[in-house]
Order: C-alpha cells, then sequence, then structure tokens
C-alpha cells in the first residue's frame, strides 16, 4: 500500500467554512467520478492547528492548513495510472485551482507504518496529524529510525496521552516520487514524515501536547535528535472519508 499526501490552504477570498464545503462535495464528487486505480480517500478537516516550535518569535512557515488530504493505492503503478486518467488530469486536477492556494501546497508519497499504542480502538473521532522535519543532515532511515523510539519513549514519559492515543501511524516519506508532487502545486520543500494519531474524540485531542512535549525533551538530547519543531507543525483534524474500494488499509 502507497500513498500521497497534501496538507492544502484555501484560495485567497474563500472562507474556512466554504473550502471545507466545497472541497467535500464538489471536489470529493468530482474525484470519485473517475477513481481509476485509487484505492481509498480520505479528507482531514483541520479545526485547530500549531505552526514551529515554542520557543520561536515569529512563524517560519506558512500557516492556515485548511485539510489534508490522503489517496491511497495497492501499487506505484496504480498510482501512476489514476495520475495518467484523462478524467484526472482534465477534470480532477484543474478543479483545484477552485478552492486551493497552490502555490503553497505540501505534498509527499509515503509509506504507513503502524506504532504500538497503550489502548487500541478503530473509528476515533479527532485525529492529529504531525508533519515533521528531519533534523539537519540527518538521513532519512536515521530519521525514521530515531522516531520511532521516540515515540516509544513518549508512551512512556507521558501516561496519561499514551492512555488517550488510539492509534499512532507513522507516515514515513519514499523521496524517489518527489519530482511527481507538482501535481498538488507548492515549493520543493519536502517532509520527511507525518505522525497521525487518533483520538476518542474533540474533547480528548489535548492529550496530545503531553506526547508532544515528551518528543520535544527526547529530541534536545543531541544522541537522539530526529526533528526540526521550528520548521514542523501540527493539525487538529477531523477526518472524513471520501471513497473506499474494498476492505479498509
Amino acid at each position: 500500500m502507497i500513498k500521497m499526501m497534501a496538507a492544502i490552504c484555501r484560495r485567497p477570498g474563500m472562507t474556512h467554512a466554504e473550502y471545507a464545503a466545497y472541497v467535500q462535495h464538489v471536489h470529493g464528487a468530482i474525484a470519485t467520478e473517475h477513481p481509476a486505480g485509487l484505492r481509498r480517500y480520505v479528507q482531514n478537516h483541520v479545526f485547530d492547528a500549531a505552526f514551529g516550535g515554542g520557543d520561536d518569535h515569529a512563524h517560519s512557515l506558512v500557516p492556515a492548513r485548511d485539510s489534508v488530504t490522503e489517496l491511497y493505492w495497492d501499487s506505484p503503478k496504480d498510482m501512476a495510472d489514476t495520475f495518467a486518467h484523462e478524467h484526472v488530469r482534465t477534470r480532477v486536477g484543474p478543479d483545484g485551482a477552485n478552492f486551493s492556494d497552490l502555490d503553497v501546497a505540501l505534498s509527499l508519497v509515503a509509506l504507513e507504518v503502524e506504532q504500538p499504542v497503550r489502548q487500541p480502538a478503530r473509528g476515533a473521532g479527532a485525529k492529529v496529524m504531525h508533519f515533521m522535519r528531519a533534523a539537519q543532515d540527518l538521513a532519512l532511515p536515521e530519521f525514521v529510525e530515531r522516531w520511532a523510539s521516540a515515540h516509544d519513549r513518549a508512551l512512556s514519559a507521558a501516561p496519561a496521552a499514551a492512555e488517550a492515543i488510539r492509534r499512532c501511524v507513522h507516515s514515513r516519506q519514499i523521496p524517489e516520487f518527489n519530482k511527481m508532487l507538482a501535481y498538488f502545486g507548492g515549493s520543493d520543500v519536502f517532509y520527511e514524515g507525518v505522525g497521525s494519531l487518533w483520538f476518542d474524540d474533540v474533547s480528548s485531542i489535548g492529550a496530545f501536547r503531553a506526547y508532544e512535549r515528551a518528543l520535544l525533551e527526547i529530541n534536545a538530547d543531541p544522541k537522539r535528535a530526529f526533528y526540526q519543531p521550528s520548521r514542523s507543525f501540527f493539525l487538529y483534524t477531523t477526518e472524513i472519508p471520501i471513497f473506499q474500494q474494498g476492505k479498509q488499509p
């Protein structure tokens, strides 16, 4: 299973509510008219967020991410076939200009790796998406290894958060696909990973902050440092399934 993720800002002049309605009901319908090789399509609508690190005096990132698209395929060939499909090239892709500020979109192709949690459950009602830039000069394999280790340590250091997290998935960048990401627009800034963490509901999602503080403490150790907080951000989202072919991956 392979997936593409895109963190999208609404186009100028559009409210968040207008954006959410359009991307779900209009764009979602256009995209699923001819899904081609697509296996699953999920939209994650943002209701809160934080950008950069707590020690920063000013934002170094573009704020206002309104949603994150997740597209799943069984293979790279299915992904390529989807983007080559006439409907995607002539209808789905061009519709992006109706809702997205294409110049600031962020995207990556990734492999999902499930991480252990204390109280696993499916069907949770709120989801954090933590976009992470790897520590400077840290190779991708070392980044993902340190990231997974930091997750385990953070669960031990923040027991209340560990009890609230229902699922955790690390989406690890597959860099050989970076050249195709111009489909969503944006710059050549690539995130090495996205941590997705599910919680029961909006009222319990705040437990993520204790987990994040534990990650920051671990990251402060030069021997365990793995990401750049000032160039990372997290989004509080509601997951909205748009299309599903067969069983959920």
